[in-house]
Protein backbone atom coordinates (compact mmCIF):
# COMPACT_ATOMS: atom_id res chain seq x y z
CA UNK A 1 0.00 0.00 0.00
CA UNK A 2 2.78 2.32 1.08
CA UNK A 3 4.35 1.53 -2.57
CA UNK A 4 1.59 2.31 -4.31
CA UNK A 5 0.77 5.72 -2.92
CA UNK A 6 4.63 6.69 -3.31
CA UNK A 7 3.87 5.80 -7.37
CA UNK A 8 1.33 8.05 -7.21
CA UNK A 9 2.94 10.51 -5.32
CA UNK A 10 5.68 10.21 -7.99
CA UNK A 11 3.39 10.47 -10.83
CA UNK A 12 2.02 13.70 -9.53
CA UNK A 13 5.28 15.35 -8.53
CA UNK A 14 7.28 14.12 -11.41
CA UNK A 15 5.87 16.86 -14.15
CA UNK A 16 5.99 19.43 -11.64
CA UNK A 17 9.88 18.69 -10.85
CA UNK A 18 10.02 18.53 -14.38
CA UNK A 19 8.73 21.82 -15.51
CA UNK A 20 10.56 23.93 -12.89
CA UNK A 21 13.87 22.34 -13.86
CA UNK A 22 13.14 22.89 -17.73
CA UNK A 23 11.44 26.01 -17.58
CA UNK A 24 11.25 27.81 -20.73
CA UNK A 25 11.38 30.78 -18.92
CA UNK A 26 14.51 30.18 -17.26
CA UNK A 27 16.02 27.32 -18.21
CA UNK A 28 18.79 27.63 -21.64
CA UNK A 29 20.00 24.44 -23.50
CA UNK A 30 23.19 23.05 -22.10
CA UNK A 31 24.21 23.12 -26.31
CA UNK A 32 23.26 27.09 -25.99
CA UNK A 33 26.52 27.66 -23.96
CA UNK A 34 28.67 26.32 -26.99
CA UNK A 35 27.43 28.88 -29.71
CA UNK A 36 26.72 32.01 -27.81
CA UNK A 37 30.35 33.28 -27.99
CA UNK A 38 29.69 33.11 -31.89
CA UNK A 39 26.28 34.30 -31.78
CA UNK A 40 27.10 37.71 -29.77
CA UNK A 41 30.45 38.05 -32.02
CA UNK A 42 28.40 37.80 -35.32
CA UNK A 43 25.49 39.81 -33.98
CA UNK A 44 28.05 42.51 -32.87
CA UNK A 45 30.17 42.75 -35.89
CA UNK A 46 26.72 43.45 -37.74
CA UNK A 47 24.37 45.07 -35.49
CA UNK A 48 26.40 47.02 -33.08
CA UNK A 49 23.70 49.60 -32.58
CA UNK A 50 21.68 47.04 -30.83
CA UNK A 51 24.41 45.76 -28.45
CA UNK A 52 21.54 46.34 -25.69
CA UNK A 53 18.99 43.52 -27.68
CA UNK A 54 21.66 41.17 -28.87
CA UNK A 55 20.06 38.68 -26.64
CA UNK A 56 17.40 38.95 -28.77
CA UNK A 57 19.28 35.95 -31.41
CA UNK A 58 19.09 33.52 -28.00
CA UNK A 59 15.24 33.55 -27.96
CA UNK A 60 15.11 33.52 -32.14
CA UNK A 61 17.19 30.33 -32.30
CA UNK A 62 15.99 28.10 -29.30
CA UNK A 63 12.65 29.17 -30.52
CA UNK A 64 13.74 27.65 -34.32
CA UNK A 65 15.80 24.58 -33.06
CA UNK A 66 14.42 23.49 -30.18
CA UNK A 67 11.51 21.13 -29.93
CA UNK A 68 11.89 21.14 -26.72
CA UNK A 69 14.51 22.30 -24.50
CA UNK A 70 16.20 19.11 -24.01
CA UNK A 71 15.97 17.75 -27.61
CA UNK A 72 18.91 16.50 -29.16
CA UNK A 73 18.44 19.11 -32.33
CA UNK A 74 17.99 22.38 -29.76
CA UNK A 75 20.73 24.63 -30.67
CA UNK A 76 21.99 22.25 -32.56
CA UNK A 77 23.62 23.27 -35.64
CA UNK A 78 22.85 19.75 -37.67
CA UNK A 79 18.74 19.98 -36.96
CA UNK A 80 17.44 19.19 -39.58
CA UNK A 81 13.59 19.71 -40.61
CA UNK A 82 13.35 17.99 -43.86
CA UNK A 83 9.59 17.19 -46.02
CA UNK A 84 8.90 16.74 -49.43
CA UNK A 85 7.90 20.60 -49.57
CA UNK A 86 11.00 22.39 -47.35
CA UNK A 87 14.33 21.70 -45.98
CA UNK A 88 15.08 24.09 -42.65
CA UNK A 89 18.29 23.97 -41.99
CA UNK A 90 20.28 24.77 -38.57
CA UNK A 91 20.15 27.20 -35.83
CA UNK A 92 18.11 29.50 -37.58
CA UNK A 93 16.25 26.79 -39.68
CA UNK A 94 17.47 28.53 -42.86
CA UNK A 95 15.01 27.15 -45.67
CA UNK A 96 14.90 26.32 -49.06
CA UNK A 97 11.30 25.19 -50.38
CA UNK A 98 9.95 22.83 -53.52
CA UNK A 99 7.78 22.46 -56.03
CA UNK A 100 5.63 19.23 -56.88
CA UNK A 101 8.12 18.36 -59.11
CA UNK A 102 11.36 18.77 -57.06
CA UNK A 103 12.78 21.82 -58.44
CA UNK A 104 13.66 24.96 -56.17
CA UNK A 105 11.05 27.35 -55.51
CA UNK A 106 12.34 29.55 -52.76
CA UNK A 107 16.14 29.14 -51.63
CA UNK A 108 16.95 31.78 -48.99
CA UNK A 109 20.84 30.26 -48.63
CA UNK A 110 21.27 31.29 -52.38
CA UNK A 111 19.04 34.46 -51.95
CA UNK A 112 21.67 35.36 -49.02
CA UNK A 113 24.54 34.61 -50.76
CA UNK A 114 23.58 36.60 -53.79
CA UNK A 115 23.22 40.04 -51.42
CA UNK A 116 26.31 39.69 -48.79
CA UNK A 117 29.90 38.92 -50.12
CA UNK A 118 30.34 37.32 -46.40
CA UNK A 119 28.53 34.64 -47.10
CA UNK A 120 30.07 33.02 -50.53
CA UNK A 121 31.13 30.38 -48.86
CA UNK A 122 27.93 28.99 -46.99
CA UNK A 123 26.72 26.39 -49.53
CA UNK A 124 23.54 23.50 -49.27
CA UNK A 125 26.33 21.60 -49.08
CA UNK A 126 28.03 22.98 -46.05
CA UNK A 127 25.61 24.82 -44.11
CA UNK A 128 25.06 21.59 -41.36
CA UNK A 129 28.87 21.62 -41.13
CA UNK A 130 29.59 25.35 -40.64
CA UNK A 131 27.68 27.12 -37.52
CA UNK A 132 29.80 29.83 -38.12
CA UNK A 133 28.02 30.59 -41.31
CA UNK A 134 24.54 29.68 -40.32
CA UNK A 135 25.09 32.33 -37.14
CA UNK A 136 26.23 35.29 -39.85
CA UNK A 137 23.41 34.31 -42.30
CA UNK A 138 20.78 34.51 -39.40
CA UNK A 139 22.03 38.00 -38.38
CA UNK A 140 22.36 38.90 -42.09
CA UNK A 141 18.96 37.99 -43.07
CA UNK A 142 16.98 39.74 -39.62
CA UNK A 143 19.37 43.01 -39.93
CA UNK A 144 17.76 43.02 -43.82
CA UNK A 145 14.55 43.74 -42.08
CA UNK A 146 15.13 45.59 -38.94
CA UNK A 147 17.01 48.09 -41.41
CA UNK A 148 13.83 48.28 -43.40
CA UNK A 149 11.84 49.39 -40.71
CA UNK A 150 13.83 52.38 -39.72
CA UNK A 151 10.41 54.29 -39.58
CA UNK A 152 9.43 52.46 -36.33
CA UNK A 153 11.29 54.80 -33.16
CA UNK A 154 10.71 51.87 -30.37
CA UNK A 155 13.57 49.48 -30.55
CA UNK A 156 11.70 46.96 -28.59
CA UNK A 157 8.59 47.42 -31.52
CA UNK A 158 10.71 47.47 -34.36
CA UNK A 159 12.73 44.10 -32.99
CA UNK A 160 9.19 42.55 -32.48
CA UNK A 161 8.68 43.59 -36.46
CA UNK A 162 11.75 42.39 -37.22
CA UNK A 163 11.24 38.69 -35.67
CA UNK A 164 7.74 38.98 -37.24
CA UNK A 165 9.59 39.44 -40.93
CA UNK A 166 12.07 36.81 -40.02
CA UNK A 167 9.44 34.25 -39.95
CA UNK A 168 6.50 35.13 -42.43
CA UNK A 169 8.53 37.70 -44.68
CA UNK A 170 8.90 41.56 -44.74
CA UNK A 171 6.52 41.88 -47.67
CA UNK A 172 4.05 40.42 -45.87
CA UNK A 173 4.52 42.49 -42.47
CA UNK A 174 4.87 45.58 -44.54
CA UNK A 175 1.21 44.79 -46.16
CA UNK A 176 -0.14 44.04 -42.47
CA UNK A 177 1.21 47.58 -41.34
CA UNK A 178 -0.74 49.37 -43.93
CA UNK A 179 -3.74 47.38 -43.26
CA UNK A 180 -3.50 48.69 -39.22
CA UNK A 181 -2.61 52.14 -39.95
CA UNK A 182 -5.65 52.32 -42.32
CA UNK A 183 -7.85 50.83 -39.54
CA UNK A 184 -9.13 52.97 -36.44
CA UNK A 185 -7.20 53.25 -33.45
CA UNK A 186 -4.01 51.04 -34.89
CA UNK A 187 -0.47 51.98 -34.53
CA UNK A 188 1.16 50.65 -37.14
CA UNK A 189 4.25 51.38 -35.43
CA UNK A 190 3.40 48.65 -32.90
CA UNK A 191 3.00 45.21 -32.76
CA UNK A 192 1.17 43.57 -30.15
CA UNK A 193 -1.97 44.93 -29.98
CA UNK A 194 -1.96 46.80 -32.86
CA UNK A 195 0.10 45.33 -36.42
CA UNK A 196 -0.45 42.34 -34.94
CA UNK A 197 -4.34 41.95 -34.89
CA UNK A 198 -4.39 42.62 -38.74
CA UNK A 199 -2.64 39.32 -40.03
CA UNK A 200 -3.64 38.96 -44.07
CA UNK A 201 -1.66 35.61 -44.06
CA UNK A 202 -3.29 32.39 -45.40
CA UNK A 203 -5.97 30.62 -42.93
CA UNK A 204 -5.34 27.45 -44.55
CA UNK A 205 -4.14 24.73 -41.44
CA UNK A 206 -0.90 23.38 -41.76
CA UNK A 207 0.74 21.69 -38.95
CA UNK A 208 -0.40 21.02 -35.55
CA UNK A 209 -4.02 22.71 -36.74
CA UNK A 210 -2.24 26.16 -36.88
CA UNK A 211 -2.36 28.30 -40.16
CA UNK A 212 0.43 30.92 -40.47
CA UNK A 213 -1.37 33.43 -38.74
CA UNK A 214 -1.19 31.61 -35.76
CA UNK A 215 2.30 29.80 -36.37
CA UNK A 216 3.25 33.53 -37.14
CA UNK A 217 1.69 35.57 -34.28
CA UNK A 218 3.20 32.42 -31.76
CA UNK A 219 6.36 33.51 -33.37
CA UNK A 220 6.77 36.83 -32.09
CA UNK A 221 5.11 36.01 -28.80
CA UNK A 222 7.42 33.20 -27.94
CA UNK A 223 10.82 35.01 -28.80
CA UNK A 224 10.05 38.22 -27.32
CA UNK A 225 7.91 37.54 -24.12
CA UNK A 226 8.96 34.31 -22.95
CA UNK A 227 12.69 32.82 -24.41
CA UNK A 228 14.37 36.12 -25.22
CA UNK A 229 15.01 37.75 -21.05
CA UNK A 230 16.73 34.55 -20.10
CA UNK A 231 19.93 34.99 -22.54
CA UNK A 232 20.12 38.46 -21.61
CA UNK A 233 22.87 38.31 -18.34
CA UNK A 234 25.10 35.08 -20.78
CA UNK A 235 25.13 37.62 -24.01
CA UNK A 236 26.15 40.54 -21.58
CA UNK A 237 28.74 39.08 -20.13
CA UNK A 238 30.42 37.44 -23.59
CA UNK A 239 29.58 40.82 -25.08
CA UNK A 240 31.53 42.90 -22.61
CA UNK A 241 34.82 40.38 -23.35
CA UNK A 242 34.62 40.85 -26.73
CA UNK A 243 34.28 44.87 -26.21
CA UNK A 244 37.35 44.63 -24.74
CA UNK A 245 39.06 43.02 -27.25
CA UNK A 246 37.82 45.54 -29.95
CA UNK A 247 39.20 48.61 -27.44
CA UNK A 248 42.22 46.76 -27.57
CA UNK A 249 42.27 46.66 -31.27
CA UNK A 250 40.92 50.30 -31.72
CA UNK A 251 43.73 51.01 -29.49
CA UNK A 252 46.48 49.70 -31.65
CA UNK A 253 44.95 50.84 -34.60
CA UNK A 254 45.02 54.84 -32.92
CA UNK A 255 48.11 54.26 -31.26
CA UNK A 256 51.75 54.39 -33.12
CA UNK A 257 53.14 50.95 -30.76
CA UNK A 258 56.14 50.41 -33.30
CA UNK A 259 57.39 54.16 -32.98
CA UNK A 260 56.64 54.17 -29.26
CA UNK A 261 59.06 50.55 -29.02
CA UNK A 262 61.43 52.76 -31.45
CA UNK A 263 61.04 55.63 -29.01
CA UNK A 264 62.06 53.68 -26.29
CA UNK A 265 65.00 51.56 -27.43
CA UNK A 266 66.56 54.42 -29.01
CA UNK A 267 65.89 56.79 -26.45
CA UNK A 268 64.55 59.53 -27.90
CA UNK A 269 60.99 61.01 -27.81
CA UNK A 270 58.02 60.12 -29.46
CA UNK A 271 57.13 63.04 -31.15
CA UNK A 272 60.75 62.87 -32.62
CA UNK A 273 60.76 59.69 -33.73
CA UNK A 274 57.50 60.38 -35.38
CA UNK A 275 58.71 63.38 -36.85
CA UNK A 276 61.61 61.71 -38.54
CA UNK A 277 59.38 58.97 -40.19
CA UNK A 278 57.38 61.40 -41.54
CA UNK A 279 60.51 63.37 -42.78
CA UNK A 280 61.83 60.40 -44.40
CA UNK A 281 58.85 59.43 -46.23
CA UNK A 282 58.03 62.55 -47.85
Amino acid sequence: MLLKCFFILYILIFPIIVKAQYDVKTYIPIQAYSYIPEVVKQSYNYLPSLNNNLHYFGGLIEHESCINLIHNRCWNAKSRLKTSREEGAGLGQLTRTYKPDGSIRFDIIQELKNKHKELEDLSWNNVYNRPDLQIRAIVLLWRSSYNSLSTVSDVHERISMADASYNGGLGGLQQERRACKMAKDCNPNKWFNNVEKYCLKSKKILYSNRNACDINRHHVTDVMKIRMSKYQPLFKKELNSISGDILEIKAYDYFDFPSWIESKIRGKSLPEVVKNKVVLNI
